[in-house]
């Protein structure tokens, strides 16, 4: 596993400045000891000047450290969840980095018969020592306040925010929602009957007219919460895809006849009969649940009956993959190990790293909505040195 790596910790650099026989010219020696010890002020006083450079070059470590870290302890809590275990996060809640440069001087000097101590002194020495001590606080995530935001539906306010950010809306809306008027997008298939083909035209239907330029999301002006669609089919190709779309989610296109289409949306089961669309989420642990049953095992911790057989899976499922290798994995966007094998999403596999970035997001605005409404945390305060 991957740990964080900090920028080096303390860094010695020394130099001296040798004086090939100007001994022997006590002028000349006189004036080499002044330009030379200019020279050495000169040089010190440079190195202590680190504050944008060790900016530039210990953020990015931190930055990169910490969502490596992210990604593999939320792969890690995947994996226990396919093999029935328990699973903690630990959010890092401050990097303190203190730094400091030390530098030293030293002249060496002989005095009476330079034949007693010729060659044998170094007329200059100096030093810079360059030091960084950080300081990592860890926040463990838990508690009832986790766990419902865990578990709850995700709002029409977060799903209509990630539809209209996206340039295309199909991926948030094969993944969070779970149903649209009676139209239903199982995270798993228990019976040939669970597959729904309404909802692949739907989100085929949305993605079209969003790609056009024709669909929008609009939040209400009178309150925040309420959404609704707006479809603008004034032109006849466009019309024909709304026409369809009203149909398929049960309103009578005859009831939107003018150039613009508004359709309010609701978090319900089914809001035809009020001329809504009624519209089910999931919630993150559901997201959780159908990558952890899309994870590779070992045949031998099935046989075994170390791992439970994973349901069939739903048209999400399907699409996504986490696998697992003996050896470290070549290709791999995040790996894990995990009993003696490795678990990795493969970087080639687009769909599955586009599903796990959502699920990133999702899942750190969870913690950080829990940790906000919840009493202080114990904190895990880590010094690290080299």
């Amino acid at each position: 596993m991957a740990e964080l790596q900090t920028p080096p910790g303390p860094v010695a650099r020394f130099f001296t400045v040798p004086i090939n026989n100007i001994s022997r010219q006590p002028g000349l020696y006189s004036a080499a000891q002044t330009i030379l010890a200019c020279c050495v002020c000169c040089l010190m006083a440079a190195c202590t000047v680190v504050g944008p450079r060790e900016i530039s070059s210990g953020r990015l470590a931190y930055n990169e450290a910490i969502s490596a870290t992210d990604n593999q302890q939320m792969l890690m809590v995947l994996i226990h969840n396919r093999y029935g275990e328990r699973g903690h996060l630990l959010t890092v809640a401050s990097v303190t980095a203190n730094v400091s440069v030390t530098t030293s001087a030293g002249v060496q000097a002989g005095f009476g018969n330079t034949s007693n101590y010729r060659g044998n002194l170094v007329p200059f020495t100096g030093g810079v020592i360059y030091e960084e001590n950080p300081t990592i606080s860890y926040v463990p995530v838990s508690g009832e306040r986790y766990l419902q935001q865990l578990t709850m539906p995700i709002s029409i306010t977060l799903l209509t925010q990630i539809s209209r950010s996206l340039t295309d809306p199909a991926m948030a809306l094969t993944t969070l929602v779970s149903a649209v008027n009676g139209i239903y997008n199982p995270d798993f298939y228990f019976s040939p009957d669970d597959e729904d083909k309404r909802f692949e035209r739907f989100v085929d239907l949305v993605s079209k007219l969003t790609l056009a330029h024709r669909l929008n999301w609009v939040q209400s002006a009178d309150d925040e919460k309420q959404f609704s669609v707006v479809i603008d089919q004034s032109k006849e190709k466009h019309a024909v895809l709304t026409r369809e779309l009203l149909a398929l989610i049960g309103l009578n296109p005859g009831d939107y006849a003018g150039p613009r289409v508004v359709i309010p949306v609701s978090l319900s089961l089914n809001g035809a009969q009020t001329g809504t669309m009624g519209v089910t989420t999931r919630s993150v642990w559901d997201l959780v649940e159908i990558l952890s049953a899309r994870i590779a095992v070992p045949a031998l911790d099935e046989n075994n009956g170390v791992v439970a057989p994973s349901p069939p899976p739903g048209r999400l499922g399907q699409k996504v993959h986490v696998s697992y290798s003996e050896t470290e994995p070549e290709h791999a966007y995040i790996a894990v190990e995990f009993r003696e094998g490795w678990f990795y999403i493969d970087e080639r596999d687009l769909l599955t790293k586009e599903y796990f970035k959502l699920l990133g997001s999702l899942w750190s605005l969870t913690m950080a909505n829990a940790s906000k409404h919840s009493a202080a945390a114990p904190l895990l305060t880590v010094p690290v040195s080299n």
